[in-house]
């Protein structure tokens, strides 16, 4: 989510304000809507932003969150280089994420000096599917932790080995049907264990490690 802190209401002077505002900052007796429309902009706001669905306020007074919004886009501030005003509106009070933070501590993480920070949303039902297929609901990213390492896996498998896999790979890279003498892709099952790591550079490594071999059993007959 967004999360952005407010301060008690103030006087908006400035001639330039792109939103026209005569105030800023929490009004506790003004309407939800007037509070969104006088504090759903400007902020310096980066490309991480318009990943969130949501936006919370939350009063820096008192650490509570005072109002959520659905955040439909954003748009430039004009003459305000670096600023962005949050297209969207506030969520109705019976709202999931509204009764999940709306009167309550502002999220963990967010009492810092800079008033925009991105607490994780985990109200349930509002995640999405995990990557690999499991069902499992998340939150941020696109897998459950480890689960990456499983879809890829599954994969794997169902070319073959991990030779057969890379020639099958790089041969759909290269837009090209795998060159004559590669083994077509097979379904096949080997004993030992598949590792995989995955760098900075978001670069793939695979290893596998045969199982030692059984002992050859001796008969005296």
């Amino acid at each position: 989510m967004l999360h952005i802190m407010l301060t008690h209401k103030a006087p908006a002077n400035d001639p330039t304000d792109p939103l026209g505002r005569t105030f800023y900052g929490w009004d506790d007796g003004a309407s939800i809507e007037e509070n969104w429309a006088n504090n759903h902009g400007y902020y310096a706001l980066g490309a991480r932003a318009e990943r969130e669905p949501y936006v919370l306020f939350s009063m820096r007074s008192t650490g509570k969150v005072v109002m959520a919004g659905r955040i439909d886009g954003f748009i430039d501030a004009a003459g305000k280089p670096g600023r962005r005003i949050i297209e969207g509106e506030p969520l109705p009070e019976d709202h999931p994420v509204w009764k999940a933070y709306v009167g309550k501590d502002t999220p963990e993480h967010s009492l810092v000096r800079n008033p925009v920070t991105y607490p994780p949303l985990t109200v349930e039902g509002l995640g999405h599917p995990c990557g690999c297929g499991c069902g499992r609901e998340v939150f941020a990213g696109e897998f459950v932790r480890g689960h990456e390492q499983t879809a890829l896996h599954q994969r794997v498998a169902q070319i073959g080995t991990i030779p057969e896999f890379l020639r099958w790979f790089d041969a759909m890279q290269a837009g090209a049907e795998p060159a004559a003498g590669t083994p077509a892709p097979v379904t096949a099952s080997h004993d030992g264990r598949l590792g995989l790591t995955i760098g900075q550079d978001g670069a793939i490594t695979l290893t596998f490690s045969p199982a030692p071999a059984s002992p050859a059993v001796v008969s005296d007959r």
